[in-house]
């Protein structure tokens, strides 16, 4: 029987049945046996009666069930049955004896009947459990299939960028470069003019930013070979933190580091880029807290990958900007230039690891970084 009972329950309700068939099968016969000098067709009647244990027998237990208790009856029966064969018809004793026939034929049809119900109704269930299964399955590989196709967009997208901006990246610094020595020149002839030194040091803070613009677009757009090291994943966080600590101090952020037996997993990276992926991700981080606050950096495994997560305590990302947090020049900041997300994804993605980013439950955002293990 198909049911979701304990094994415990099960025990326990098959001994109280076996009760009800043995109490049901002994009151008949003593009825019989205590009252032979009743007429034959009381007695007759009475059979009848038996056919109800072995039936529930029958659907309870199955074959054997219906074949063993029809068999006993059979046996505690015929005694009674020879000792009225002198008061019988020949044809009520073809009937007694047919009545008994048909006692364990019933028993074992109705055994067979309910077994064959039963195997039905769990290739039904299995049919369904396996059904479940792959729905689940088209959906996990639907959302595969998304994820791909996302992230194909996106590298098509990258390498289109990434040969214009690097003609124009170059067709700039050259231009760029002279302003910046003509404007040093300025500063130190002029260096008695306050307004014109003031305006010399803004101009060549900017041409500073530019600077730094046009370098990530280059690294954007033409990303290094990349020259992998074996090394614990461990060393190469504390590596990117000790980077990150005047940052960190100059904002007082504190930066919680919690120890994990994914530090000292070991990955095939490129420690130079991998720190390059730490520090965008922590300055990031602390760009969204603002001042004050705690920063958590945790070591993290998951299916043959190592890596790490960061989680801060600032505004989150809003719902409408999430499908576009990789692509270039997308920026949610005042002064940001929208590459540092796309430069990490593009590292990220040369390793062969993963990237997910998302809100926190109240506040905050949480980057996870994968990498394959060695």
């Amino acid at each position: 029987m198909l049911n979701n009972e304990s094994p415990a329950q099960n025990h326990a309700r098959a001994l109280f049945d076996l009760m009800v068939i043995g109490l049901a099968v002994a009151g008949l016969t003593i009825i019989h046996y205590t009252n032979y000098h009743y007429s034959v067709d009381y007695h007759i009647l009475l059979q009848f009666a038996y056919y109800l244990p072995v039936i529930y027998a029958a659907m309870r237990f199955g074959p054997a069930g219906g074949i063993l208790s029809s068999f006993v009856i059979t046996l505690l029966f015929i005694p009674l049955m020879t000792h009225f064969q002198e008061a019988l018809t020949p044809a009520a004793k073809y009937t007694q004896w047919v009545e008994v026939g048909l006692i364990n034929v019933i028993g074992w049809l109705t055994g067979f009947l309910t077994e064959e119900e039963r195997k039905a109704k769990r290739k039904y269930l299995l049919a369904l459990t396996v059904q479940k299964e792959l729905v689940e399955k088209l959906k996990r590989e639907g959302q595969e299939r998304e994820r791909l196709e996302g992230e194909i967009r996106q590298t098509e997208r990258i390498t289109a960028l990434g040969h214009m901006s690097a003609g124009l990246a170059h067709e700039i610094r050259n231009p760029l470069g002279i302003m910046k020595v003509s404007i040093q020149m300025l500063a130190q002839e002029k260096c008695d003019d306050g307004v014109v030194s003031e305006y010399c040091r803004v101009l060549l803070e900017e041409c500073e930013r530019l600077n730094r613009l046009l370098s990530e677009f280059l690294s954007f757009a033409r990303p290094k070979e990349l020259m992998p090291e074996r090394i614990e994943l461990g060393k190469l966080l504390a590596e990117g933190v000790s980077l990150i600590q005047p940052a960190l101090l100059q904002n007082q952020i504190k930066l919680e580091q919690v120890p994990s037996q994914a530090d000292l997993q070991e990955v095939d990276v490129d420690p130079d880029k991998l720190k390059q992926v730490i520090l965008n991700i922590l300055l990031n981080a602390i760009d969204a807290q603002g001042q004050g606050g705690v920063i958590r950096l945790k070591g993290i495994q998951q299916d043959g990958f190592a890596g790490f997560a960061v989680s801060d305590e600032g505004p989150g990302i809003p719902p409408e900007a999430m499908p576009y947090i990789y692509d270039p020049f997308f920026t949610t900041k005042e002064r940001g230039t929208g590459l540092g997300l796309s430069v990490v994804h593009r590292i990220i993605d040369l390793h062969g690891g993963k990237i997910s980013i998302m809100n926190g439950s109240e506040r905050g955002v949480q980057v996870k970084i994968l990498l394959p293990l060695v």
